[in-house]
């Protein structure tokens, strides 16, 4: 079921895949992702297409990775080194260049990944070196425009994802001097009807009036493709996946594999439906 919120705004489609380009691609867009993968798993088939942009990683010290009842965890050392190891091949493969901030992730520091009573104290030591470097693009437009920032919308309620997306609308007003704004649906989270119901919801709030819609990248013959781009991360599972079902936003339409962003930036061209 929709939230009220994705209700009550336009509902927006990209014709085909092949149009993405539209959204103007620009060395300078940024890819921010809280952890190596949120990007592959989220958009990976609308970075390869448009093959250019900086991959910013906020919290690239892991220790996470899945592991079979009665085996020994990884040192994060270890677990770092791969999960970046990982990301620079998915980047390599779109044509990204990669920067990161070298931030622990949750459970690095004790807390829960979704412990979302210590999300504004996470955000506090983002909220420095993550702007020092957003705000470091210029104010003069290049000749295709503004670049794009994407982000997370929070979808899953990963203290690391909703504190990214709280800097952005925090900060909304400095960076949409600088870049226009995408808020990315988070998968596998979004997969999950109902978180991604709360996640938007919380977007919408954040967002204090201002009205998003929906631009929808369906996959179609990029499917193969984007199972290709998810299978780098070895780490992050204990099988391959095989099908896009968990990397596909639960919506009742557009009933196909499709990523998605919202925004208020006009987007074309566009199908209203």
């Amino acid at each position: 079921m929709r939230s009220t919120s994705e209700r009550a705004s336009r509902f927006l489609m990209v014709q085909n895949a092949q149009k993405s380009g539209s959204l103007d691609a620009s060395p300078f867009d940024v890819y921010l992702q809280p952890h190596s993968d949120d990007i592959c798993f989220s958009l990976g088939a609308f970075a390869y297409q448009r093959h250019c942009g900086i991959l910013l990683t906020v919290f690239s010290i892991s220790a996470y990775v899945p592991l079979r009842p009665g085996a020994t965890r990884p040192a994060a050392e270890w677990v770092t080194k791969t999960r970046i190891a990982e990301d620079t091949a998915f980047a390599e493969a779109c044509g990204l260049n990669t920067r990161r901030l070298e931030l622990e992730e949750p459970s690095l520091l004790g807390h829960h990944s979704r412990d979302l009573s210590w999300v504004n104290k996470n955000l506090k030591r983002i909220k420095l070196p993550l702007l020092d470097i957003l705000l470091a693009a210029p104010l003069d437009k290049p000749s295709h425009g503004r670049p794009w920032l994407f982000c997370p919308i929070g979808i899953g309620g990963h203290v690391d994802h909703v504190a990214t997306r709280m800097l952005v609308n925090q900060n909304y007003d400095q960076l949409s001097l600088r870049y226009r704004i995408g808020f990315y649906e988070d998968l596998h989270y979004a997969s999950s009807a109902t978180a991604r119901s709360v996640g938007i919801t919380n977007l919408f709030q954040g967002m204090r009036g201002r009205q998003l819609h929906r631009y929808v990248f369906p996959l179609g013959e990029y499917v193969s493709k984007k199972l290709a781009l998810i299978q780098l991360y070895k780490s992050q599972f204990l099988a391959m996946p095989r099908s896009i079902e968990q990397f596909t936003p639960a919506v009742a339409a557009p009933n196909m594999p499709h990523e998605a962003i919202w925004s208020n930036e006009p987007i074309g061209p566009l199908l209203q439906t």
